[in-house]
């Protein structure tokens, strides 16, 4: 068999060399990463724990929060909560939606007054002249403010343009 090659061995991988450096690496994360744990199961009995004396406390206070009735409650406080309860239960939204859709050119609104519990609200605006004023109090008067009034209007000529100042009070329904 003398026309048989040997067989080539060809290895492009370097050898294996486990360092101690490595080693001492890994050992050292080893313990970090224990140490951690150790930490993390601390904290979390700590929070644990805390979260038992936390809910235990408001089991404590909860009979005083939970009384509806307002017994031994501040009568002032209950008036403030309930004067809130009301203006949030106002649909604002479609009461500011009705007064943006509309039409007012010639007119620029100076301040919205709302008032929850007479459902109407105070428009201070400004017209360019009478005539866009009235087309606005036509243009206000709908579906969600049936009943609009002209509370004063007064000229004002020290502002460029003369224009006309003036207050409307719209009722606005809840449908």
């Amino acid at each position: 068999m003398a026309g048989k090659l040997a067989r080539l061995e060809l290895d492009f991988a370097p050898p294996r060399r486990n360092a101690p450096v490595g080693w001492m690496l890994l050992a050292a994360g080893v313990v970090i990463a224990t140490i951690a744990g150790v930490q993390f199961r601390s904290a979390h009995a700590e929070r644990l724990a805390s979260a038992g004396a936390l809910s235990a406390a408001s089991g404590r206070f909860m009979p005083l929060a939970a009384d509806a009735s307002g017994a031994g409650a501040d009568p002032r406080a209950t008036k403030a909560a309930a004067i809130v309860a009301r203006d949030l239960r106002v649909p604002w939204a479609e009461l500011l939606s009705a007064l943006e859709a509309v039409q007012a050119r010639e007119v620029a609104l100076l301040g919205v007054e709302p008032s929850a519990t007479r459902h109407n609200v105070r428009i201070t605006a400004e017209a360019k002249n009478l005539d866009a004023m009235v087309g606005y109090l036509e243009h206000l008067r709908g579906p969600a403010f049936p009943e609009v009034s002209l509370m004063s209007h007064q000229d004002e000529p020290q502002t460029p343009g003369d224009p006309v100042r003036f207050v409307v009070q719209a009722r606005w329904s809840t449908q």
